[in-house]
């Protein structure tokens, strides 16, 4: 190609001294530039392709050959496709199908929906790529062996692709997959020279029926299939087209790492993450700007398989080369994720000061980007500012750990009047992130309060029919904690009264929890306080009219084990 690509003047000077015989000679050169035909071959970069095929068009547009001028505009069609032009392309190819007194083979046909089909659906419009590509399907079905000069246009396995993505990309993973399975069925069934044409189209579908299977938690088929896929992406084709291989390989082995960990095998699993990472840099040095999202995809898959090693020293090394990437492309958000894993991650190594700093900066990161679109990064700050806070309590900063989730809490109450459904149980959570921050200052009437609503707030979404009673039984647990503490923290400042206040409240706490630690807890301070100061007794008695609590547990039938306290 490259030497009718030299020779192309040649024709174009003859197609104005001679046209009848330079534009049928222009015509072949162009048309075999937009399609070249040695697959192992580099193609050319596609806005000339497009540009070629606009040059087609024109040359046949003056004349009444009304088949030749359909199949410039299918090729047209074709080179606007590859140029991401999408909405050109598909009207192109509905020209191309549409052009009047054209009798087109079936091959160029089912070419034209193809097209069409692959332009409706890389421009956003996937309900309509699915008929589009169903129909194209059942074309290239019904379609003879193609004449040589059309072999070039398309093919089913092509096809059956376009339809599998479509269906993915509409959520319909399962189809998907199935559609995917028949097309590697045909792909493996045919020649070298078969499938000559099919030289993307070949690693494309192994790589992307591993990436279904994996969605649909199918790992031990896609790990089956990968041995395949590896060689599908591997070879001469990385010549022909080392972007697209190269990205491809990066997905297919980070997705095998991601299933080799699903089964059980996480150190084969790291092993394949650390060979995505490394096809990734090769893309990288090669194409920067897509190298850096395969990179980030790369790590992330690494970060996930060293963290169920608990190779966390290691983790921190991909995480902090992730936050490198991220910093780079100057994506705010996917930054301050990657910092707050860091944090985590060194709060797992022993070292609460320098995670603290990290959860700072994740903060200071999400706060710039909340303030750029606060609709979008708001529910992100509030997350990261309740982190935070634990981790100031960790490193023994109660009085920042309490302004902090202060903040949290504000920020999460303000979302839940939008969203009520969605930011009232993150609201609960957060409340119970800042009465632990009220408790470790000896604030226990605030820190009380703030389980107390978490309780109602959690209820009344319970009432509503949401399973939230884990999180309403962890609740309960910190209340009877902060309970527990407030009335050792009261007597022995010798305010026995108050005392007998939290005692009473951790009682009632008894009646309407269902969990054993807090009635085992609730147990345990009674006896604790009255051995620590008999006095309590005939306080408890004159506040109450009742004896001192002692405790005889029957099973209540129902639901679990929920001892009654009498």
């Amino acid at each position: 190609m490259g030497l009718v690509r030299i020779l192309l003047p040649v024709p174009r000077a003859m197609a104005r001294l001679a046209p009848g015989v330079g534009r049928p000679l222009l015509g072949a050169a162009l048309s075999w530039c937009v399609m070249p035909r040695w697959v192992l071959l580099r193609p050319p970069p596609a806005a000339r392709r497009a540009a070629w095929a606009a040059e087609l068009v024109a040359l046949y547009h003056p004349s009444a050959d009304a088949d030749r001028l359909a199949r410039a505009l299918l090729l047209r069609a074709h080179g606007l496709l590859l140029s991401g032009r999408y909405e050109e392309a598909c009207a192109a190819a509905d020209g191309a199908l549409a052009m009047p007194g054209a009798r087109p083979s079936a091959t160029q046909s089912a070419f034209a929906l193809h097209t069409r089909a692959q332009a409706l659906l890389f421009g956003g419009r996937p309900e309509e790529a699915l008929e589009a590509a169903r129909e194209a399907v059942e074309s290239y079905r019904r379609a003879p062996a193609p004449a040589r000069r059309e072999r070039g246009l398309g093919n089913l396995p092509g096809a059956l692709r376009i339809h599998a993505l479509a269906l993915g990309a509409l959520g319909r993973t399962a189809e998907s997959v199935t559609v995917y399975e028949e097309c590697a069925s045909l792909l493996r069934s045919m020649s070298v020279g078969e499938s000559a044409n099919l030289y993307l189209d070949h690693p494309r579908v192994f790589a992307e029926l591993v990436r279904g299977l994996r969605v649909l938690g199918r790992y031990e088929e896609a790990l089956a299939v990968g041995p395949e896929a590896r060689e599908a992406v591997t070879g001469p084709i990385v010549w022909a087209a080392p972007d697209v291989v190269l990205t491809l390989r990066v997905e297919l082995l980070t997705d095998l790492a991601v299933c080799e960990s699903a089964v059980g095998r996480p150190a084969d699993g790291r092993e394949t993450a650390e060979e995505a990472v490394a096809q990734a840099h090769r893309l990288a040095g090669r194409s920067p700007a897509v190298g850096a999202s395969q990179l980030a995809s790369a790590l992330d898959g690494l970060i996930a398989v060293l963290d169920e090693l608990r190779a966390y020293e290691d983790e921190l090394t991909a995480l902090r080369e992730l936050a490198d990437v991220y910093t780079r492309r100057a994506d705010d958000p996917l930054l301050a994720d990657t910092l707050n894993d860091i944090a985590r991650c060194l709060g797992l190594t022993g070292d609460p000061r320098s995670a603290l700093a990290e959860g700072e900066r994740a903060v200071t990161v999400a706060r710039r980007a909340a303030d750029r679109d606060p609709e979008h990064h708001e529910p992100q700050l509030a997350w990261l500012l309740a982190n935070l806070s634990l981790r100031q309590q960790n490193a023994e900063e109660p009085e920042s750990a309490v302004a902090t989730a202060r903040e949290a809490v504000t920020l999460t109450r303000r979302l839940a009047e939008r969203d009520w459904t969605t930011y009232q149980p993150l609201a609960a959570r957060r409340l119970r992130v800042l009465g632990q921050a009220l408790r470790g200052t000896g604030a226990y009437t605030e820190a009380l309060a703030c389980y107390e609503e978490a309780e109602t707030a959690l209820r009344e979404l319970i009432d509503d029919g949401g399973d939230h009673t884990a999180e309403l039984a962890r609740t309960h647990s910190r209340l009877a904690a902060t309970l527990e503490k407030a009335a050792h923290a009261h007597l022995g400042a010798g305010r026995t009264a108050e005392a007998v206040a939290a005692l009473r409240s951790l009682l009632a706490l008894t009646r309407r929890a269902d969990g054993t630690d807090v009635h085992a807890l609730c147990v345990t301070a009674f006896a604790e306080i009255r051995a620590e100061r008999e006095s309590v007794v005939q306080v408890w008695q004159r506040a109450t009219g009742e004896p001192y609590p002692t405790f005889v547990y029957t099973r209540v039938r129902g639901r679990g084990s929920n001892p009654a306290a009498r």
